[in-house]
């Protein structure tokens, strides 16, 4: 009886592993294809940032030894390379890591960078290097948490990252605005008839999906509200979880079919009059990350200058450590007087 019992904790923590080895799998299949890369790098405002970050910034670059930190395709090595980085490893466990070896070999940055392949939370640095001056990284996620790769940063950080290093981008905000959509209700009711079927059980089968969309300024309703920033040379390794209380200024009058999220990251290092920064808003240039869209089950009319309050929060999810889960709650006055709605998402359709 005894070994019965003995045995079951067994099997539950085999099978937990299987499934997080498969989501390891999985996640770096698709950093693997060529396609996201492409997107990648077509996303001119993401490349341009770190670019003119780094190459602005030669005096902090040169003569240093640079971790890049899922290097992907290389093109963060190379930017520090050219700004006079005596050495750059490139860390990169997606097969995609042979194609950076050819491309740094291409532009003849050979001797500079050297192309790891592997976990980093697994290799070592190669040339008995124990300590690097900078770490770069393209970690952000949707929503800024949404694939863990923050923790890899930190990790590089804590282990590698002298005294008094960099870590670029050194700062991430997370915001949270109102905002309508114009064809929420027509892309709802599209499931109560198709083709003559009722496919209705299938708008409340996605209701809890957190959204990645591109949401267009002019649906924007409200200000934004700083729900969380992360301040990447300091905070600690650990899970994000937080919820946050906020408080919204509504700029004109509307409806408000959902609630997006958002962030943006600081390059705050250097010289330089105006510090580089990397912002996903709808009022800024389009990004890969576009805006995630969190909808309402049911819409909240607004006046202009009226205040909306609730909250907002975010934790790992129990499924898959790479994916969030989203808790919000929107007030809202009504006939019967304030009225609190709360609902759940989760972003696990979606790295």
């Amino acid at each position: 009886m005894s070994g019965d019992q003995g045995e079951v904790p067994t099997c539950k923590f085999e099978k937990l592993q299987l499934t997080e080895n498969l989501e390891e799998s999985e996640f770096f299949q698709t950093y693997s294809r060529l396609e996201t890369h492409l997107e990648l790098l077509k996303d001119s405002a993401r490349t341009m940032a770190y670019k003119d970050a780094i190459l602005q910034n030669r005096q902090l670059f040169e003569g240093k030894v640079v971790l890049d930190v899922g290097c992907g395709m290389g093109i963060l090595s190379i930017f520090a390379a050219k700004a006079g980085a005596s050495k750059v490893i490139a860390v990169e466990n997606a097969d995609i890591a042979a194609l950076a070896m050819q491309i740094v070999k291409e532009n003849g940055k050979e001797n500079v960078v050297n192309v790891v392949k592997g976990l980093i939370e697994e290799v070592e640095l190669p040339d008995g290097i124990q300590q690097v001056d900078i770490i770069v990284s393209d970690w952000m996620g949707s929503s800024l948490y949404v694939e863990g790769m923050l923790h890899s940063v930190l990790f590089a950080r804590d282990k590698w990252l002298r005294p008094g290093g960099l870590v670029l981008p050194n700062v991430g905000n997370l915001w949270i605005a109102g905002a309508c959509d114009p064809h929420r209700s027509l892309n709802n009711d599209f499931w109560n008839n198709v083709e003559g079927f009722d496919m209705s059980s299938v708008k409340y089968a996605v209701a809890h999906e957190a959204v990645v969309d591109c949401v267009a300024s002019q649906n924007v309703l409200t200000n934004s509200f700083l729900v969380h920033s992360t301040l990447l040379e300091s905070a600690p390794n650990e899970p994000i979880k937080f919820r946050k209380v906020f408080a919204l200024e509504v700029l004109r009058t509307g409806i408000i079919h959902s609630m997006i999220v958002y962030f943006d990251v600081g390059f705050f290092v250097g010289q330089t009059e105006k510090p580089v920064t990397l912002s996903t808003s709808p009022q800024s240039p389009w990004t890969h990350w576009e805006q995630t869209v969190l909808h309402l089950d049911k819409p909240v009319r607004v006046q202009a200058n009226e205040r909306i309050t609730g909250g907002f929060g975010m934790f790992p999810s129990a499924h898959n450590s790479r994916c969030m889960n989203f808790e919000l709650c929107v007030r809202s006055k009504e006939a019967q007087g304030l009225v609190s709605h709360f609902k759940y998402f989760n972003s696990s359709q979606k790295l």
